[in-house]
């Protein structure tokens, strides 16, 4: 029987921005697999006939993949089969657009991307851990083990071993890189994460202050931040112990309990986790934004001759 196949073209544009989809029909018969590979041969035909239909919610390509790789990447386009009255599940392929021409390097089925796959056809070396894969499970993702694997473990190295000026520029990085999911691209993150989920009250410092300190250990490896020396903020520092005979206020700087700050961070966090429990629709952004994350857990491993072997970010 004859059912109606779909050609779908994602017209991205100089800013790797896809704003207009495109598509062409066909009626076709046979297995799913030979519709599949039908509309894959009337890829660059198909592309000069596409219909264009402008989408009411522009998308970025890093968006694009990041939905892909939890199989959702037809979802950003879906009106476009609303628009054409396509039933609950068209057979469709879809195919970037840059420049007027076909662009990509990879063909998979629709579903969730496996990038070790991806690399393997592409023939790039090594081979890394997929974070995705490794802490998904059918009750979702661990993102406590995962955060725990690419930020706490060095945190606890640094500590343990009594580098603890070291220790808390991880720290601050770790809020570095969960604000960054969270808002994005924005200057204000760190303290924006910090007020929304991290209660500092016990502590006695706020989150600017927080940030000033930050600011001053990780580019200078001192407290004299640009916030700190134009008295915007407290020129604050930690320590390890907080016991009570010992001033917290002593020389000019405020001093707070370093495991305080990390218990406090820790509650912050389940806030957080909590959060995309609340709203799901954060999740895809999760995944495109980590995606750019590098760690000491994921490294690129590739075998050389001799039994020799390199490793890579």
């Amino acid at each position: 029987m004859a059912e109606q196949i779909y050609n779908v073209f994602l017209f991205f544009d100089a800013k790797d921005l896809c704003s207009v989809a495109g598509y062409a029909t066909h009626l076709h018969e046979g297995s799913d697999q030979e519709r599949i590979d039908f509309l894959r041969q009337r890829v660059d035909a198909d592309l000069a006939l596409a219909q264009k239909v402008p989408l009411s919610r522009p998308f970025t390509r890093s968006e694009y993949n990041a939905r892909c790789r939890i199989g959702e990447g037809h979802h950003l386009y879906d009106e476009l089969f609303v628009q054409t009255g396509a039933g609950a599940a068209p057979l469709f392929v879809s195919t970037p657009v840059l420049d007027g021409k076909t662009h990509f390097n990879y063909s998979s089925e629709h579903g969730d991307l496996d990038v070790n796959e991806a690399s393997e056809k592409l023939g790039e070396p090594g081979v890394m851990v997929d974070w995705l894969r490794k802490y998904a499970s059918d009750d979702g993702i661990n993102f406590s083990q995962l955060i725990h694997d690419d930020y706490f473990l060095a945190i606890k190295l640094t500590f343990n071993a009594g580098l603890y000026v070291s220790a808390m520029k991880l720290l601050v990085c770790c809020i570095d890189s969960l604000a960054y999911i969270e808002y994005g691209d924005d200057r204000g993150a760190f303290v924006k994460w910090m007020e929304a989920y991290c209660d500092l009250a016990p502590l006695g410092i706020t989150a600017a202050e927080l940030w000033g300190l930050r600011n001053g250990i990780l580019h200078m490896t001192n407290l004299n931040s640009s916030s700190v020396l134009k008295g915007q903020v407290r020129r604050i520092s930690f320590r390890v112990g907080d016991s009570p005979e010992i001033p917290r206020d002593v020389g000019g700087v405020y001093y707070f309990d370093f495991l305080g700050l990390v218990h406090a961070f820790a509650q912050a966090q389940a806030r957080w986790i909590e959060s995309y429990n609340d709203d799901r629709g954060k999740f895809a952004k999760f995944v495109e934004r980590y995606d750019e994350t590098i760690s000491d857990s994921r490294v690129a491993v590739a075998h050389l001759g001799d039994g020799g072997f390199a490793t890579a970010p």
